[in-house]
Protein backbone atom coordinates (compact mmCIF):
# COMPACT_ATOMS: atom_id res chain seq x y z
CA UNK A 1 0.00 0.00 0.00
CA UNK A 2 1.63 3.20 -1.23
CA UNK A 3 1.65 5.59 1.79
CA UNK A 4 0.46 9.23 1.20
CA UNK A 5 2.56 12.56 2.44
CA UNK A 6 1.12 15.20 4.29
CA UNK A 7 1.45 18.70 3.28
CA UNK A 8 0.79 21.75 5.42
CA UNK A 9 -2.27 24.09 4.25
CA UNK A 10 0.02 26.39 3.53
CA UNK A 11 2.31 24.66 1.39
CA UNK A 12 -0.47 24.19 -1.74
CA UNK A 13 -2.40 26.22 -3.56
CA UNK A 14 -6.53 26.93 -2.49
CA UNK A 15 -8.02 24.31 -4.74
CA UNK A 16 -10.94 22.12 -3.71
CA UNK A 17 -10.13 19.04 -2.11
CA UNK A 18 -13.26 17.02 -3.68
CA UNK A 19 -13.26 18.07 -7.21
CA UNK A 20 -10.81 16.96 -10.27
CA UNK A 21 -9.93 19.92 -11.62
CA UNK A 22 -10.59 21.47 -9.18
CA UNK A 23 -12.87 24.71 -9.78
CA UNK A 24 -12.13 27.78 -8.78
CA UNK A 25 -14.98 29.37 -7.32
CA UNK A 26 -14.81 28.17 -3.62
CA UNK A 27 -17.17 28.34 -0.52
CA UNK A 28 -17.19 27.63 3.34
CA UNK A 29 -17.98 24.23 3.93
CA UNK A 30 -18.13 23.53 7.81
CA UNK A 31 -15.96 20.43 9.35
CA UNK A 32 -18.76 20.17 11.84
CA UNK A 33 -21.56 21.48 10.00
CA UNK A 34 -23.85 24.27 11.13
CA UNK A 35 -26.81 22.40 12.30
CA UNK A 36 -25.04 20.30 15.25
CA UNK A 37 -23.58 24.09 15.69
CA UNK A 38 -19.79 23.77 14.11
CA UNK A 39 -18.21 27.17 13.04
CA UNK A 40 -14.42 26.20 11.80
CA UNK A 41 -14.80 25.79 8.39
CA UNK A 42 -12.28 24.66 5.29
CA UNK A 43 -12.63 25.93 1.60
CA UNK A 44 -14.76 23.42 -0.90
CA UNK A 45 -16.54 24.70 -4.82
CA UNK A 46 -19.76 25.39 -4.74
CA UNK A 47 -20.38 22.18 -6.82
CA UNK A 48 -19.16 20.16 -4.25
CA UNK A 49 -20.58 21.77 -1.54
CA UNK A 50 -23.93 21.51 -3.33
CA UNK A 51 -24.03 18.10 -3.94
CA UNK A 52 -22.94 17.22 -0.56
CA UNK A 53 -25.69 19.00 0.72
CA UNK A 54 -28.24 18.17 -1.26
CA UNK A 55 -27.53 14.45 -0.79
CA UNK A 56 -26.36 12.25 2.09
CA UNK A 57 -25.34 15.43 4.16
CA UNK A 58 -29.00 16.57 3.85
CA UNK A 59 -30.47 13.33 4.49
CA UNK A 60 -27.55 12.52 7.37
CA UNK A 61 -29.23 15.78 8.58
CA UNK A 62 -32.77 14.93 9.20
CA UNK A 63 -31.27 11.65 11.31
CA UNK A 64 -29.14 13.65 13.73
CA UNK A 65 -31.92 16.30 14.17
CA UNK A 66 -34.42 13.40 15.65
CA UNK A 67 -31.69 12.37 17.41
CA UNK A 68 -30.61 16.42 18.74
CA UNK A 69 -35.01 16.38 19.49
CA UNK A 70 -34.84 13.00 21.74
CA UNK A 71 -31.56 14.20 23.54
CA UNK A 72 -33.40 17.19 24.27
CA UNK A 73 -35.97 15.72 25.26
CA UNK A 74 -33.95 14.38 28.56
CA UNK A 75 -34.32 18.06 29.63
CA UNK A 76 -31.31 19.57 28.27
CA UNK A 77 -30.43 22.46 26.06
CA UNK A 78 -30.02 22.02 22.55
CA UNK A 79 -31.12 25.31 22.09
CA UNK A 80 -28.31 26.66 20.69
CA UNK A 81 -28.72 25.49 17.30
CA UNK A 82 -32.58 24.40 17.30
CA UNK A 83 -33.48 21.45 15.23
CA UNK A 84 -36.96 20.64 14.37
CA UNK A 85 -38.62 16.99 14.04
CA UNK A 86 -41.27 18.07 11.69
CA UNK A 87 -44.85 16.40 12.23
CA UNK A 88 -43.33 14.01 14.56
CA UNK A 89 -46.55 13.92 17.23
CA UNK A 90 -50.09 13.47 16.53
CA UNK A 91 -52.29 14.12 19.40
CA UNK A 92 -56.40 14.50 19.69
CA UNK A 93 -56.03 14.94 15.90
CA UNK A 94 -53.82 17.51 15.87
CA UNK A 95 -49.89 17.28 14.25
CA UNK A 96 -47.18 18.98 16.29
CA UNK A 97 -43.72 19.50 14.84
CA UNK A 98 -40.99 18.73 17.80
CA UNK A 99 -38.28 21.34 18.65
CA UNK A 100 -35.31 21.70 20.80
CA UNK A 101 -35.38 24.56 22.79
CA UNK A 102 -33.41 25.49 26.37
CA UNK A 103 -35.43 23.86 28.78
CA UNK A 104 -35.62 20.56 26.16
CA UNK A 105 -37.99 19.75 23.70
CA UNK A 106 -41.30 21.31 22.98
CA UNK A 107 -44.41 20.35 20.52
CA UNK A 108 -45.86 23.52 18.33
CA UNK A 109 -48.50 22.98 15.73
CA UNK A 110 -47.08 22.09 12.80
CA UNK A 111 -50.07 23.52 10.75
CA UNK A 112 -53.14 25.38 11.94
CA UNK A 113 -56.05 23.27 13.36
CA UNK A 114 -59.36 24.01 12.13
CA UNK A 115 -62.25 22.27 14.89
CA UNK A 116 -65.43 21.53 14.02
CA UNK A 117 -68.81 19.87 16.09
CA UNK A 118 -70.07 16.76 15.63
CA UNK A 119 -72.46 18.21 12.70
CA UNK A 120 -69.01 18.93 11.02
CA UNK A 121 -69.53 22.84 11.39
CA UNK A 122 -66.45 24.79 11.67
CA UNK A 123 -66.32 26.38 15.48
CA UNK A 124 -62.46 27.47 15.62
CA UNK A 125 -59.13 26.71 15.48
CA UNK A 126 -56.04 27.43 17.11
CA UNK A 127 -52.73 28.84 15.28
CA UNK A 128 -48.83 29.05 15.80
CA UNK A 129 -49.16 33.11 15.94
CA UNK A 130 -51.49 35.87 15.96
CA UNK A 131 -50.54 36.82 12.39
CA UNK A 132 -51.25 33.06 11.12
CA UNK A 133 -54.40 33.20 13.44
CA UNK A 134 -56.08 36.05 11.01
CA UNK A 135 -54.71 35.11 8.10
CA UNK A 136 -56.15 32.06 8.60
CA UNK A 137 -59.75 33.01 9.40
CA UNK A 138 -59.86 35.63 6.77
CA UNK A 139 -59.15 32.73 4.38
CA UNK A 140 -61.56 30.76 5.82
CA UNK A 141 -64.11 33.02 5.74
CA UNK A 142 -62.92 34.19 2.27
CA UNK A 143 -63.95 30.94 0.89
CA UNK A 144 -67.43 30.33 1.77
CA UNK A 145 -66.23 28.15 4.63
CA UNK A 146 -67.33 30.21 7.71
CA UNK A 147 -69.08 32.79 8.15
CA UNK A 148 -67.17 33.94 11.46
CA UNK A 149 -64.35 32.07 13.26
CA UNK A 150 -62.16 32.66 15.97
CA UNK A 151 -58.83 31.07 15.80
CA UNK A 152 -56.50 31.16 19.14
CA UNK A 153 -52.94 31.56 19.13
CA UNK A 154 -51.22 28.73 20.81
CA UNK A 155 -47.74 29.08 21.83
CA UNK A 156 -45.10 25.95 21.83
CA UNK A 157 -45.45 23.93 24.77
CA UNK A 158 -42.80 21.30 26.62
CA UNK A 159 -42.99 18.09 26.04
CA UNK A 160 -44.24 16.31 29.56
CA UNK A 161 -45.74 12.79 29.63
CA UNK A 162 -44.56 11.63 25.91
CA UNK A 163 -42.57 8.87 25.38
CA UNK A 164 -39.99 9.13 22.32
CA UNK A 165 -38.55 6.52 20.20
CA UNK A 166 -35.88 7.28 18.28
CA UNK A 167 -33.68 5.04 15.85
CA UNK A 168 -29.65 4.33 16.81
CA UNK A 169 -29.83 3.30 12.91
CA UNK A 170 -26.38 3.46 10.73
CA UNK A 171 -26.69 4.02 6.91
CA UNK A 172 -24.87 4.92 3.80
CA UNK A 173 -25.51 8.27 4.31
CA UNK A 174 -24.28 8.45 8.09
CA UNK A 175 -21.25 6.37 6.89
CA UNK A 176 -20.39 9.37 4.12
CA UNK A 177 -21.40 12.18 6.18
CA UNK A 178 -18.72 10.51 8.76
CA UNK A 179 -16.01 10.32 6.15
CA UNK A 180 -16.58 14.08 5.23
CA UNK A 181 -16.36 15.85 8.77
CA UNK A 182 -12.96 13.31 8.98
CA UNK A 183 -11.94 14.91 5.62
CA UNK A 184 -12.49 18.08 6.47
CA UNK A 185 -10.80 17.95 9.83
CA UNK A 186 -8.03 16.60 8.26
CA UNK A 187 -7.88 19.31 5.54
CA UNK A 188 -8.67 21.88 8.33
CA UNK A 189 -5.26 20.37 9.83
CA UNK A 190 -2.94 21.28 6.96
CA UNK A 191 -3.37 17.75 5.41
CA UNK A 192 -5.22 18.55 2.37
CA UNK A 193 -2.79 16.66 0.10
CA UNK A 194 -3.16 14.23 1.53
CA UNK A 195 -7.23 13.95 1.64
CA UNK A 196 -6.73 14.84 -2.03
CA UNK A 197 -4.67 12.01 -2.65
CA UNK A 198 -6.68 9.72 -0.92
CA UNK A 199 -9.66 9.18 -3.63
CA UNK A 200 -12.29 9.84 -0.77
CA UNK A 201 -13.33 12.51 -3.10
CA UNK A 202 -15.08 9.37 -5.10
CA UNK A 203 -16.98 8.25 -2.59
CA UNK A 204 -18.28 10.93 -1.39
CA UNK A 205 -19.53 11.71 -5.01
CA UNK A 206 -20.69 7.88 -4.92
CA UNK A 207 -18.50 6.59 -8.06
CA UNK A 208 -16.28 3.94 -5.69
CA UNK A 209 -16.72 2.33 -2.20
CA UNK A 210 -14.79 2.95 0.86
CA UNK A 211 -15.33 0.46 3.86
CA UNK A 212 -16.36 3.16 6.32
CA UNK A 213 -18.77 0.79 8.94
CA UNK A 214 -19.43 0.76 12.35
CA UNK A 215 -16.84 1.84 15.05
CA UNK A 216 -17.80 -1.76 16.79
CA UNK A 217 -14.74 -1.19 18.96
CA UNK A 218 -13.00 -0.14 21.86
CA UNK A 219 -13.25 3.77 21.68
CA UNK A 220 -13.11 4.61 25.83
CA UNK A 221 -9.78 6.21 24.75
CA UNK A 222 -11.67 9.23 22.82
CA UNK A 223 -14.40 9.47 24.58
CA UNK A 224 -12.15 9.89 27.84
CA UNK A 225 -11.07 13.01 25.53
CA UNK A 226 -14.36 14.70 25.29
CA UNK A 227 -17.15 16.34 27.34
CA UNK A 228 -19.91 14.20 27.72
CA UNK A 229 -22.24 14.11 24.40
CA UNK A 230 -19.47 15.70 22.29
CA UNK A 231 -19.44 15.22 18.62
CA UNK A 232 -15.99 14.08 17.94
CA UNK A 233 -13.72 12.92 14.98
CA UNK A 234 -10.08 11.89 15.97
CA UNK A 235 -8.25 10.92 12.62
CA UNK A 236 -4.90 8.84 13.40
CA UNK A 237 -2.34 8.70 10.12
CA UNK A 238 0.05 5.48 10.34
CA UNK A 239 0.88 2.26 8.83
CA UNK A 240 -3.42 1.96 8.58
CA UNK A 241 -4.42 5.08 8.78
CA UNK A 242 -8.26 5.71 9.87
CA UNK A 243 -10.41 7.52 11.32
CA UNK A 244 -13.97 7.40 13.99
CA UNK A 245 -16.36 9.52 14.49
CA UNK A 246 -18.84 10.03 17.53
CA UNK A 247 -22.26 11.88 17.36
CA UNK A 248 -24.12 12.64 20.72
CA UNK A 249 -22.11 10.30 22.26
CA UNK A 250 -24.08 7.32 20.75
CA UNK A 251 -23.45 6.19 16.99
CA UNK A 252 -19.97 5.58 16.41
CA UNK A 253 -18.47 5.20 12.80
CA UNK A 254 -15.20 4.17 11.81
CA UNK A 255 -13.72 5.19 8.75
CA UNK A 256 -10.23 3.80 7.16
CA UNK A 257 -7.77 5.95 5.22
CA UNK A 258 -4.86 5.28 3.52
CA UNK A 259 -1.24 4.76 5.00
CA UNK A 260 0.58 7.84 5.77
CA UNK A 261 3.39 9.51 8.06
CA UNK A 262 2.30 8.95 11.64
CA UNK A 263 0.42 11.96 13.53
CA UNK A 264 -2.76 12.30 15.50
CA UNK A 265 -5.53 14.99 15.17
CA UNK A 266 -9.05 15.21 17.48
CA UNK A 267 -11.70 17.66 16.59
CA UNK A 268 -14.44 18.04 19.09
CA UNK A 269 -17.52 20.15 19.76
CA UNK A 270 -20.22 20.57 22.46
CA UNK A 271 -23.47 20.87 21.46
CA UNK A 272 -24.17 22.30 25.04
CA UNK A 273 -22.04 24.47 25.44
CA UNK A 274 -20.90 25.53 21.74
CA UNK A 275 -17.34 24.71 22.50
CA UNK A 276 -15.19 24.05 19.60
CA UNK A 277 -11.28 23.01 19.08
CA UNK A 278 -9.25 20.86 16.85
CA UNK A 279 -5.58 19.93 17.95
CA UNK A 280 -3.18 17.56 17.14
CA UNK A 281 -2.83 14.94 19.70
CA UNK A 282 -1.13 11.58 20.80
CA UNK A 283 -1.74 8.30 18.99
CA UNK A 284 -4.02 6.55 20.35
CA UNK A 285 -3.93 3.10 18.41
CA UNK A 286 -7.35 2.15 18.23
CA UNK A 287 -7.87 -1.42 17.00
CA UNK A 288 -10.12 -1.61 13.86
CA UNK A 289 -13.34 -3.02 14.20
CA UNK A 290 -14.13 -6.20 12.65
CA UNK A 291 -16.58 -6.85 9.55
CA UNK A 292 -18.46 -9.79 10.15
CA UNK A 293 -20.30 -10.07 13.52
CA UNK A 294 -23.12 -11.81 14.56
CA UNK A 295 -26.57 -10.88 15.32
CA UNK A 296 -25.98 -10.87 18.97
CA UNK A 297 -22.72 -8.73 18.93
CA UNK A 298 -24.97 -5.90 16.72
CA UNK A 299 -27.34 -6.07 19.47
CA UNK A 300 -25.11 -5.48 21.83
CA UNK A 301 -23.62 -2.78 20.16
CA UNK A 302 -26.55 -1.03 19.79
CA UNK A 303 -27.72 -1.45 23.57
CA UNK A 304 -24.23 -0.46 24.38
CA UNK A 305 -24.71 2.80 22.49
CA UNK A 306 -27.64 3.86 23.95
CA UNK A 307 -26.17 3.02 27.38
CA UNK A 308 -23.66 5.59 26.23
CA UNK A 309 -26.19 8.23 25.64
CA UNK A 310 -28.41 7.68 28.27
CA UNK A 311 -25.07 7.80 31.15
CA UNK A 312 -23.49 10.96 28.86
CA UNK A 313 -27.48 12.45 29.43
CA UNK A 314 -27.33 12.11 33.16
CA UNK A 315 -23.92 13.17 33.35
CA UNK A 316 -24.81 16.94 31.56
CA UNK A 317 -27.63 17.21 34.06
CA UNK A 318 -30.73 15.59 32.77
CA UNK A 319 -33.87 16.32 34.40
CA UNK A 320 -35.87 13.26 32.83
CA UNK A 321 -34.90 9.75 33.13
CA UNK A 322 -33.29 8.72 29.64
CA UNK A 323 -35.36 5.69 27.88
CA UNK A 324 -33.96 4.10 24.41
CA UNK A 325 -35.00 1.71 23.39
CA UNK A 326 -33.49 -0.57 20.41
CA UNK A 327 -36.68 -1.92 18.33
CA UNK A 328 -34.28 -3.27 15.32
CA UNK A 329 -31.46 -3.84 13.95
CA UNK A 330 -30.37 -1.49 11.07
CA UNK A 331 -26.63 -1.94 9.77
CA UNK A 332 -27.07 0.37 6.82
CA UNK A 333 -25.51 -2.43 4.35
CA UNK A 334 -27.11 -2.20 1.13
CA UNK A 335 -28.41 -5.76 1.30
CA UNK A 336 -28.84 -6.95 4.87
CA UNK A 337 -28.31 -10.50 5.45
CA UNK A 338 -27.67 -12.98 8.12
CA UNK A 339 -25.58 -16.35 6.96
CA UNK A 340 -25.47 -18.72 10.20
CA UNK A 341 -26.01 -15.77 12.22
CA UNK A 342 -23.32 -13.78 10.87
CA UNK A 343 -22.88 -10.23 8.79
CA UNK A 344 -20.26 -8.83 6.40
CA UNK A 345 -20.20 -5.01 7.43
CA UNK A 346 -19.09 -2.88 4.21
CA UNK A 347 -19.93 -5.36 1.73
CA UNK A 348 -18.75 -3.39 -1.22
CA UNK A 349 -14.58 -3.72 -1.52
CA UNK A 350 -13.11 -0.20 -1.03
CA UNK A 351 -10.48 1.66 -2.92
CA UNK A 352 -8.36 0.90 -0.09
CA UNK A 353 -8.43 -2.78 -0.19
CA UNK A 354 -8.43 -2.53 -3.86
CA UNK A 355 -5.13 -0.37 -3.78
CA UNK A 356 -4.07 -2.79 -0.55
Amino acid sequence: MKSLGIARHDEVGEVCPYSDPPFEELTDDHVFPEFLGGRRSIRVCRDCNSRFGHSFEGRAAKQLKRLQIFVSHFGLDLGRVPATWPSALVIDNATYDLKSGPTGTQYELARPLILRNEAGHIIGGRARSRAEAEQTAANMIKKGKAKEIQIEEVAGESLDGVKLSVDLSYNEDLYKFSAKVASNAAILMGFQEFVKESGIARYLHGSSGWGARIANCDTSSIRALRPQLSHAVYVEFGPQSYAIVILFGGLQVYVPLPAAERRAILGLLDPISGEESFNETAELSISPPPKYWTEAEARAHLEFTSQCLTKEAIARGATRPPDLSVPAIDLGAPVQRWVNGTHRLGEAKSDIERKA
